[in-house]
């Protein structure tokens, strides 16, 4: 059985995979991020906000 070699230019190739994925996801779904970040704001201020579902 062959032994795996991972490098340090794999791990980083990877989180940098997965840091750009984020980022992409992030700006493609903006204006849904933004309106669950301001509700999960407001229901941290105000312990009695209902949600708007």
């Amino acid at each position: 059985m062959r032994k795996l070699k991972i490098n340090s230019r794999d791990v980083k190739f990877y989180l940098l995979g997965i840091l750009s994925m984020f980022i992409l996801a992030t700006i493609y779904d903006w204006e849904e991020n933004v309106a669950a970040f301001k509700e999960g704001f407001e229901s941290a201020r105000n312990p009695e906000f209902k949600s708007l579902e």
